[in-house]
């Protein structure tokens, strides 16, 4: 039984189909739906605004570890959110248990269109805390969390999982997630999103193509498959050898928002990404905070720059800083209407859910912190010095995706 109760809230509006989604664009020329990944601090309302100009068709929030956004508005303030636009999508949880995970998923229900179990990250601190990689040591918890949250939501909405493949030899490891595929299907799992490396592999190490096909085959639920997508050529072949119903990127979406536009079909990001989101800037305001809004032109626009222009950007501290460079060196500037149509935000409202309250504080060592870099960046960057002491192009394994 459906234990929401809550009158009409700010914001709420009618949930969307994620399984017409697969439908519908099973039937275009391309034939699987263009999915932008859940990434810590990079995949917000903003960058979900420009991924929707160039083709992606279905967005995730960041992971959220569901602990905090229980009981943290601090945490629900600072990791999401939304607009009446904002469609469709998909919000992440990071969670431990049936509790976390089914609590999370209601009290953000009214503003999305399904939420997602990640049973992907490999960082050791998440398989540490049980997060993560960490719950796929433990499959019967992985589905009782998906069978526990379907009961307390209504059948249409969606409630996925990202899984990575169980470990294993070659074939042990492919029948074992089956298995649990197979298993999360019958708990009322929507779709499923499958990395195609085990929680111990490498990006170094290739992608188990014959697992995803399997695992496609023997599912009746959509799957979404996740690795190594860089440019639309890979998104392409990807789901040639796979079939699988979706393709997902995440750092070759952050190095280039128009990867899945077709009609481009361009390997670096264009101008005019850069200058949407420089539009996109401007009507956002103080929503975006200067360091995302930094991280992702240095993301997109660094294989365009050369060493001492990287060097100077690096060192900018204010988005008229940004503003200025772009149009000095690039031509590039917001365009006059940006800045007198300002974007609405939806004025979240998050429901009562059992004895959870709004107001209830948690540690801070429980939240995310905003102003820290994050792993992509820290990685980037890492990526950026070794490259310039050989005085190279940033390329490399900033792009090779991890999940």
């Amino acid at each position: 039984m459906n234990t929401l109760n809550f009158d009409l809230l700010p914001g709420q509006r009618p949930h969307k189909n994620i399984l017409s989604i697969f439908e519908e664009e099973k039937r275009t020329s391309h034939g699987y739906v263009r999915v932008s990944a859940p990434m810590v601090r990079y995949s917000k309302l903003e960058f979900r605004r420009l991924l929707r100009q160039h083709g992606v068709k279905l967005a995730f929030t960041p992971m959220v570890i569901a602990d905090s956004f229980i009981h943290s508005q601090k945490a629900r303030d600072n990791e999401f959110t939304t607009c009446l636009e904002d469609v469709p999508v998909i919000s992440q949880f990071a969670a431990r248990d049936a509790y976390e995970f089914s609590v999370a998923s209601q009290l953000i229900y009214p503003y999305v269109d399904g939420v997602d179990l990640n049973c992907g990250c490999p960082q050791s601190w998440a398989i540490s805390k049980g997060y993560g990689c960490g719950l796929l040591r433990h499959p019967e918890l992985v589905c009782d969390i998906v069978k526990t949250t379907r009961r307390v939501l209504p059948q249409n909405f969606s409630i996925s999982v990202k899984l990575r493949l169980l470990n294993g030899a070659a074939d042990e490891s492919i029948k074992s997630t089956v298995e649990l595929a197979r298993q999360l299907e019958k708990c009322g799992a929507t779709f499923l999103t499958l990395h195609g490396r085990t929680m111990w592999q490498k990006t170094s190490d290739p992608l188990n193509i014959t697992a995803m096909a399997e695992i496609k085959k023997s599912i009746q639920v959509p799957l979404v498959v996740n690795g190594n997508v860089r440019s639309w050529e890979d998104a392409r072949d990807l789901h040639a050898k796979t079939q699988a119903d979706g393709v997902m990127a995440a750092r070759g979406l952050l190095s280039n928002p128009a990867l899945f536009d077709e009609k481009l079909q361009e390997r670096d990001t264009p101008e005019e990404c850069v200058q949407q989101w420089l539009d996109i800037a401007i009507r956002a305001g103080e929503n975006i905070h200067f360091q995302c809004f930094h991280h992702h032109l240095t993301f997109m626009w660094s294989t365009h720059m050369k060493r001492k222009l990287r060097l100077e950007f690096n060192n900018f501290t204010s988005k008229q800083q940004v503003f200025d460079f772009f149009e000095e060196r690039y031509g590039l500037r917001p365009l006059a209407e940006s800045y007198s149509s300002p974007f609405q935000y939806t004025d979240c409202v998050y429901p009562k859910v059992g004895d959870v309250s709004n107001v209830v504080a948690v540690s801070e060592n429980n939240t995310w912190n905003e102003n820290s870099n994050g792993k992509f960046f820290n990685e980037f960057k890492e990526n950026e010095i070794s490259k310039e002491q050989d005085d190279f192009e940033l390329e490399g394994s900033f792009f090779t995706e991890l999940d």
